[in-house]
C-alpha cells in the first residue's frame, strides 16, 4: 500500500465544489482525482515546463478533439506542401484556401469576433505551433497583423497565408498588403468592424 500524506491545500471554493461534483459524476474519489492531477503536474514540472502549461494543454485538447486532428510531424507536412506546390501551383493554392475556409467555419463556432479569436489563441499559446499573433492599429485606421511560426519553408508559409486570408475574411478583415517570408506573415489589413471594441488603450491587441 502506498504511503498517504494528509495536507491542507487552499483552493478556490467554487473550483473545489465543481471538482467534487465532476468526481462524483465520473465515479472518482477526491483522493483519486487529486492524485491524478498532482501526478500530471509533477511530471510536467519535472520536464522543465511551467505549471500553466497544463491548462493550455487541456485547452488545446478541448479545441482540437472535435476536428479529428492527428499528430503529424512538421517535416512531413512541409514535404507534402512543397511537393504539391512544385507539381500544381493552382491546386496548391486551392488546397490552402479550402483549408482556411474549413478552419474559419470551425473557429467562428468557437470565437465570434476577432477579440475572442485572440483570446482563443492566448488560451493555447505555448503549446500551439504559432509563436506570435499580434494586431495593432496604424494611422488611417488600418491594421498591422504579424504572425510567426507558420512553417519553415516559403511554400508552407504562403500556404498558411492563403488559409489565413480566408479566416480573416470571416472576421470582416480584408488584406490590403502582405509580406511573406519563411515562418513570418506580416499584413496590412482593413477591419470593417468597430476597432474600439477590440483594441487596448495603446491601439494594440496581442498576446506576445
Amino acid at each position: 500500500m502506498k504511503n498517504l500524506t494528509r495536507i491542507n491545500v487552499a483552493a478556490d471554493s467554487e473550483i473545489v465544489k465543481e471538482l467534487e461534483q465532476e468526481a462524483k459524476k465520473k465515479g472518482y474519489t477526491m483522493y483519486a482525482i487529486t492524485n491524478l492531477a498532482l501526478k500530471s503536474l509533477v511530471k510536467l514540472l519535472k520536464s522543465g515546463e511551467d505549471a500553466t502549461t497544463l491548462e493550455k494543454l487541456v485547452n488545446l485538447y478541448l479545441l482540437t478533439k472535435s476536428i479529428d486532428t492527428l499528430p503529424v510531424p512538421l517535416w512531413f507536412l512541409e514535404s507534402v506542401i512543397k511537393l504539391l506546390y512544385e507539381k500544381d501551383k493552382k491546386a496548391y493554392t486551392e488546397f490552402c484556401e479550402a483549408a482556411g475556409t474549413q478552419l474559419a467555419i470551425f473557429l467562428k463556432s468557437r470565437a465570434h469576433d476577432i477579440y475572442e479569436l485572440i483570446k482563443l489563441y492566448s488560451d493555447v499559446k505555448g503549446v500551439f505551433p504559432l509563436k506570435e499573433f499580434y494586431i495593432s492599429e496604424e494611422n488611417g485606421g488600418n491594421l498591422n497583423i504579424r504572425i510567426t511560426g507558420t512553417g519553415f519553408s516559403q511554400e508552407s508559409t504562403e500556404c498558411a497565408y492563403y488559409a489565413l486570408k480566408k479566416i480573416l475574411a470571416s472576421y470582416d478583415i480584408q488584406v490590403i498588403k502582405e509580406s511573406i517570408s519563411p515562418s513570418i506573415i506580416s499584413l496590412t489589413a482593413k477591419y470593417y468592424g468597430q476597432l474600439s471594441n477590440i483594441l487596448h488603450a495603446d491601439n494594440t491587441l496581442h498576446t506576445t
